[in-house]
């Protein structure tokens, strides 16, 4: 028998070419698909930069990007404007006349009308007494008997809400014209400054 036949590495050597040949054909697939990957996309932390269509360079991802946008809200239709209030006192023939306004949108505007309002049975001595925004207000006047005297000193307070104003109100009332201890303060006026919803 010939000794080359033999041999076991020479038996073997064909095979070995051929596995050789397998790894050299699988190491060309794998620069090709790494150079295809690496024309086509980005680095690790990068994005493409997009041009007319195509992929022209890499940049940065910037913050949020894979963070799922928030949905927003439905769009407001209109804002809620805060308007004014006013009283304004006067008297005639001994009588004592209030006039009021609220839901104006300025504070002249509100003191306008309660003068106005005042002065109608022909009072021309009509001043403001208080005016107030987005608030309500509550009048107190001192009493003996249900009526009230002269020397009696009114009290008008605001407050967040009516309740609160005419607390307030009457214990102002009460603490002016504690010097006439028969008196009794009695509300006689009380109200609230509404928004106004103006739509856009």
């Amino acid at each position: 028998m010939d000794q080359a036949n033999k041999n076991p590495i020479l038996l073997a050597w064909p095979r070995i070419r051929i596995m050789r040949s397998y790894l050299i054909l699988a190491s060309l697939i794998l620069c090709i698909a790494y150079r295809a990957n690496a024309e086509q996309g980005c680095p690790i932390g990068q994005i493409p930069a997009q041009a007319g269509g195509g992929v022209t360079s890499c940049g940065p991802i910037p913050d949020g990007y894979y963070q799922q946008q928030q949905p927003t809200g439905p769009r407001p239709s209109g804002e809620w404007i805060k308007t004014w209030g006013a009283i304004s006192m006067g008297s005639i023939d001994a009588t004592t006349s209030l006039g009021v306004a609220t839901g104006k949108l300025s504070q002249s505007e509100a003191e306008r009308d309660s003068l106005r309002r005042c002065g109608s049975h022909g009072e021309d001595n009509c001043k403001v007494f208080i005016s107030y925004r987005n608030q309500c207000v509550a009048l107190a006047e001192p009493q003996i008997n249900g009526m009230p005297f002269s020397t009696g000193v009114l009290s008008a307070t605001n407050a967040a809400t009516v309740a609160e104003a005419r607390e307030k109100s009457t214990l102002n009332c009460e603490e002016k014209n504690k010097k006439t201890p028969q008196a009794l303060c009695k509300i006689l006026y009380a109200a609230c400054t509404e928004p106004i919803f103006r739509k856009y």
